[in-house]
């Protein structure tokens, strides 16, 4: 063991984004006798996160922001709060946090830093890969020493990193997406309603596959119109370059075939009521919401981007379908719709891989022992 109070910093773009997928481990770490810091932008859940027993640093990042000034000041409160608390371990989510924390910690401390590559999305969708990479390179020296480790979710990215970077192996950890509370997402039969609902849950992205998604339900509406309900849930996010506008959305939808349910929670009852989720994403680290619905016993359609490909093996836990392919992914639907005993057969092994592999207990001691082997230098 490092010492009987380890201090954690975790810096995150939201504090919805901390309680949807990083609260749980946290809390596993406070049980374990670290003190847990959050960095991250005050949405208005800063009470809550207070009362868990977290201290809160309210921090104004602008995700979507192009402005060097708005940059500059998220890297100068970052360092200076660095230079102020000096954690143990930071750990930054996201592209963005990763650069800007990395920089900021330069030369101050002996903070352990964990970067968290949760997935590429925006950066590629928007083009801006190009220009990314090229940052990322110029700013290798300070991502090869020897406190900087990175988190990865499926090994396509670690391997991408690895090789962009010039990352040892000891810097290269994997921790396949965040663990799943298989009591609240407990198992639950397939709804007996006559009208059968297939939805996808997700931000309102493009790289979600929400256009694809429309088109196939479109594709298949002359044989199921009136007979499935085909439902996009989420919310507009107008801080990423792949976001659809609420006008695009409207237009897209009829209200009674096609529907739009916009932002809800909680997300359970969707996904008890859907008979099929489907996500046919661009780019995913390791997709939470195929994980929550494979633990309530639910048949899932994923693309063959890296992220849903490390969760599903195809025809045993759920269906795969080639990226941007929207007759594929009609006709993986359309079997799915016809055949009862095979939809329900893959949410049972679905549900299994989950109790399995990716129970919070599970993923939070992994969490656990990786920020204790970071610590002791090993």
């Amino acid at each position: 063991m490092y010492k009987t109070a380890p201090h954690l910093l975790l810096v995150i773009n939201s504090d919805a984004f901390f309680i949807s997928h990083r609260i749980a481990m946290a809390q596993a770490c406070l049980q374990n006798k670290f003190k847990v810091s959050i960095v991250t932008k005050d949405t208005g859940h800063r009470a809550y996160i207070e009362s868990l027993g977290f201290e809160f640093y309210d921090f104004s990042i602008n995700r979507g922001s192009k402005s060097l000034i708005q940059n500059f000041k998220e890297l100068y409160f970052l360092r200076k709060l660095y230079l102020k608390i000096k954690p143990d371990i930071i750990h930054h989510v996201g592209i963005k946090l990763i650069l800007l924390g990395s920089i900021a910690r330069l030369g101050i401390g002996n903070s352990i830093v964990l970067n968290a590559v949760a997935g590429l999305g925006s950066a590629l969708s928007a083009n801006r890969w190009n220009i990314l990479k090229k940052v990322f390179s110029l700013s290798s020296f300070m991502f090869r020493k020897n406190y900087q480790h990175f988190l990865f979710q499926n090994e396509q990215n670690a391997h991408f990193f690895q090789t962009l970077l010039k990352l040892t192996y000891p810097q290269i950890n994997l921790i396949k997406g965040t663990g799943i509370d298989i009591n609240y997402f407990v198992y639950t039969p397939e709804s007996n309603s006559s009208i059968y609902v297939v939805r996808l849950i997700a931000r309102m992205l493009k790289d979600k596959g929400v256009l694809d998604f429309i088109e196939a339900a479109k594709l298949l509406r002359s044989k199921w119109e009136g007979k499935v309900a085909f439902e996009l849930v989420g919310p507009i996010d107008e801080a990423n370059p792949s976001a659809l506008t609420r006008q695009e959305l409207e237009a897209s939808v009829d209200n009674f075939y096609l529907v739009w349910q916009g932002a809800q929670y909680p997300i359970l009852p969707f996904l008890q009521t859907a008979h099929i989720i489907v996500l046919p994403s661009y780019h995913e680290g390791f997709p939470r919401i195929l994980l929550e619905a494979s633990a309530v016993g639910r048949a899932i359609i994923g693309s063959d981007c890296d992220g849903c490909k490390a969760l599903i093996k195809h025809q045993e836990n759920g269906l795969i379908v080639p990226i941007g392919h929207i007759e594929a992914l009609a006709h993986q639907i359309d079997d799915l719709l016809e055949n009862t005993l095979v939809r329900q057969t893959l949410g049972h092994n679905a549900r299994q891989v989950v109790v399995e592999n990716y129970t919070e207990q599970q993923v939070n001691q992994a969490f656990i022992e990786l920020y204790h082997r970071l610590l002791c230098g090993k």
